[in-house]
């Protein structure tokens, strides 16, 4: 790898984010941890898989929430404008944030965290987690 820790981590990230705006199970898969417990959290209400159904859902082609969200359909795309990487030990965790755009030129703004760890030499995403903030006053309109 050759880069320090955190050089390796950002770098990971990028991979991931491209991996996953081409739809790309098969880039995508070293990337993630193939740990049981593994978790992604999307922006969808029932975005909550495994690695292993996100890798599943992309290798199937289907169109459910977690390829939309990952713009593999092509019309999502995700955009990291700043991100923050933390390394202690063999653990790294990041936050930032970026945007969601589409093919019409739309934006949404998004804020993401995730939690890697080496394994097998190579840093993977155990967790991951994306959300779109709303302000106080509108969470129970």
């Amino acid at each position: 790898m050759g880069g320090t820790d955190a050089e390796e981590v950002r770098a990971a990230v990028g991979e991931m984010i491209d991996a996953l705006n081409a739809g790309d199970a098969g880039r995508l898969r070293p990337l993630l941890s193939q740990r049981t417990d593994a978790v992604h959290i999307g922006t969808d209400a029932e975005e909550w898989n495994t690695s292993k159904e996100i890798l599943d859902e992309m290798a199937a082609g289907s169109d459910g929430d977690v390829q939309a969200a990952a713009g593999s359909d092509g019309d999502v795309q995700v955009v990291v404008d700043d991100l923050d990487v933390h390394v202690q030990g063999d653990v790294a965790w990041v936050e930032g944030r970026g945007r969601f755009t589409n093919r019409s030129g739309a934006q949404r703004q998004v804020r993401m965290t995730s939690v890697l760890v080496r394994e097998h030499g190579r840093w993977t995403l155990a967790q991951s987690h994306a959300s779109i903030g709303v302000p106080n006053a509108d969470i129970f309109r």
